[in-house]
C-alpha cells in the first residue's frame, strides 16, 4: 500500500503547530506553579497578639520629650486599652477592646512591617504585610483559617482563594508571561486554567 510522503512545507506546518501547543502547555504549567506557590506573604503564619499585662495606672505627667521602652494607653476608667513598646526585634503597638482582648497590632520588625486584626475570640482575621520581597494581604474566616490572599512581588501579582480545609481552589495571576486563571479540585490538584490563548486542562 502506497503512503504519500509529506512535503517539507507540510512538515514545517506540523512542526510549527506542535511548537505552539508545547508553548501553551509550558505556560499553563508555569501558571499552575506560580499560583500554587504564591510566595511567603500569603503563606506566612500570623504572629500571636502581644500580651499586654495590666499594670497600675501612673499619675498624669507632661513632657516636651518622653523617652520610654513601653507606653501604656488607658481609658478614663483606668482600663488598659493599648501598649506601645520596643523589643530586641523592633517596635509593636497593640490595641485592646474594653474586655482587654487585643484587636489590632501594628509591628515593625527589621525590614518587615505588618498590621494584624483579630476578632473578639482572638482569631486572626486579616493580615497586611510588607517585606523586602513584596507585600501581601491575607483574610481568614471565623475559625482563623485563611480564605483569601493577595501577594504583590517584583514580577508578579497573585490572588488566591481557599476552601474551609485550607486547600487552594482558585488563583488569578499576572506574570511576565501574561495573565492567567487556575482552578483546583478539593485535593488541591490543578484541574483547569485560562490564559490569553484560551482554556486549557492539564
Amino acid at each position: 500500500m502506497y503512503t504519500r510522503t509529506p512535503s517539507l512545507a507540510e512538515l514545517d506546518v506540523r512542526l510549527t503547530k506542535l511548537e505552539r501547543q508545547n508553548r501553551r502547555l509550558k505556560r499553563l504549567g508555569l501558571l499552575f506553579l506560580l499560583i500554587a506557590g504564591a510566595g511567603f506573604l500569603i503563606a506566612q503564619v500570623p504572629r500571636k497578639p502581644l500580651n499586654a499585662a495590666p499594670a497600675p495606672a501612673p499619675s498624669a505627667a507632661s513632657y516636651d520629650t518622653l523617652v520610654v521602652h513601653r507606653l501604656e494607653l488607658r481609658d478614663k476608667a483606668g482600663k488598659l486599652r493599648g501598649v506601645w513598646q520596643t523589643t530586641h526585634e523592633g517596635a509593636v503597638l497593640a490595641l485592646t477592646d474594653p474586655d482587654g482582648k487585643t484587636r489590632a497590632q501594628l509591628a515593625v520588625m527589621g525590614e518587615d512591617a505588618s498590621l494584624e486584626l483579630y476578632d473578639t475570640a482572638g482569631k486572626t482575621r486579616a493580615v497586611l504585610a510588607l517585606g523586602a520581597n513584596g507585600s501581601g494581604l491575607v483574610l481568614s474566616d471565623a475559625a482563623g483559617k485563611r480564605r483569601a490572599g493577595l501577594a504583590v512581588e517584583p514580577e508578579r501579582a497573585v490572588l488566591q482563594f481557599y476552601d474551609t480545609a485550607g486547600k487552594t481552589r482558585a488563583g488569578l495571576a499576572v506574570t511576565p508571561e501574561g495573565p492567567g486563571l487556575a482552578l483546583y479540585d478539593a485535593a488541591g490538584m490543578p484541574r483547569a486554567g485560562v490564559t490569553e490563548e484560551g482554556l486549557f486542562k492539564p
